[in-house]
């Protein structure tokens, strides 16, 4: 194995880690040869393209990966991936038509007897054309039939049975104003995402082999931002009670997670305030459907901390917000995301009471102090006002 082979190889470990900037100098030897000797090959482009990715450097990456497409049009040598990528990166018409064309290539090579891998690598082709007519194209007359024909070729495909594209569909009926049915979708998203959570933990569990267990140890992180989303999307149609079950998820996989404990200590604040609106408005029947209202006017709902049934909900958020002041101290100040979340925690913390003691936060992760409230029945549109 060449030298170029064993760094190639050694930088897709990296990635497979999560851990661009190490692929980063890993290939850096090789990156005055990608305009010279290595201009044509395909691998070594990919993986350039990959690690500057992964490393948020798009604009580096565009052009290796513009690269890799022209010198393999057709995916026999690199796969399809890229053409994925590519679509994503460009967006509008031309990104759907590079998008068809990793679909097609995957296609003439799997025939008639696709593989789960192949499936899945369509599947997540048609969700990204999904998400580009939805944005780029949503002024399109054909936007939502385009939409509406792609959705059912993934279920199809998947056969019902894959989250990203329950929750994709649930987006879609966002879009449409159907709240109803965009609740359910992202209901079945989350079963199908529990499922495969612990299909992927299980499998760790039972390969001690350090490649293949790296490997699914990347999956298993790679659900996280599928389970983010998943959890806002919960929060924009009332299912709470579903949000907080997908944010427990994100916290098995990263304890640390900052936006996890950003959305779970506003899931908590979003209760509180339906509780307080419900009692002030009793003729007023909530259920996904008019759910969006409730949303635009909840800023405008006052909290009484000191009354009794939203006592819980409220300790919940201030420690959940708490929990993620305290990960976000050591991020990067220029991550714009990170800030933006802990200045949000910090205006809902400044409504419902302020921070916990720090100590009190460290006894808790210790475990010494055990919430005895946390069994307490939870409120969700659904279950509460679907009479």
């Amino acid at each position: 194995m060449s030298d170029l082979e064993v760094s190639i190889k050694q930088a897709k470990e990296a990635l497979d880690e999560n851990n661009a900037k190490k692929a980063l100098k890993i290939l850096k030897p090789f990156k005055s040869s990608l305009k010279k000797e290595n201009a044509d090959n395909v691998i070594l482009n990919e993986v350039f393209a990959d690690a500057y990715l992964d490393n948020g450097q798009v604009e580096k990456a565009y052009p290796i990966l513009a690269r890799a497409c022209e010198l393999d049009p057709e995916g026999q040598v690199g796969g399809p991936n890229k053409f994925f990528t590519m679509g994503q990166i460009i967006g509008g018409q031309d990104g759907v038509s590079i998008i068809t064309r990793g679909i097609m290539n995957i296609s003439n090579i799997g025939g008639e007897n696709l593989t789960n891998d192949q499936v899945e690598k369509i599947v997540g082709g048609l969700l990204s054309m999904i998400e580009i007519w939805m944005t780029d194209l949503c002024m399109e007359p054909n936007a939502e039939k385009q939409c509406e024909e792609l959705i059912q070729k993934a279920m199809e495909l998947t056969e019902g049975k894959s989250p990203e594209t329950w929750s994709t569909l649930g987006s879609i009926k966002i879009s449409q104003q159907k709240f109803g049915e965009a609740y359910e979708a992202f209901s079945q998203a989350w079963n199908f995402f529990d499922l495969k959570k612990q299909e992927i933990g299980n499998d760790i569990n039972d390969n001690s082999g350090t490649s293949q267990r790296t490997s699914l140890q990347s999956e298993y992180v790679d659900l996280l931002q599928s389970l983010l989303s998943l959890a806002k999307m919960c929060l924009e149609v009332g299912a709470y009670e579903v949000a907080l079950k997908v944010i427990a998820a994100v916290r098995d996989i990263d304890e640390d997670n900052t936006e996890g404990y950003y959305l779970e200590g506003f899931t908590y604040y979003l209760m509180s305030k339906l509780e307080i609106f419900k009692l002030n408005h009793p003729e007023v029947n909530l259920h996904p459907e008019n759910i969006y209202e409730f949303n635009q006017v909840i800023q405008e709902v006052p909290l009484d901390l000191s009354h009794e049934p939203i006592a819980q909900f409220i300790y919940d958020s201030r420690l959940a917000l708490s929990f993620a002041l305290q990960t976000g101290t050591n991020a990067d100040s220029k991550d714009e995301i990170v800030q933006e979340l802990l200045g949000g925690a910090n205006i809902l913390l400044q409504e419902i009471g302020g921070p916990l003691d720090p100590s009190e936060l460290s006894r808790i992760r210790k475990g010494e102090i055990v919430n005895e409230n946390e069994d307490f029945e939870e409120l969700d549109i659904e279950d509460e006002y679907s009479d």
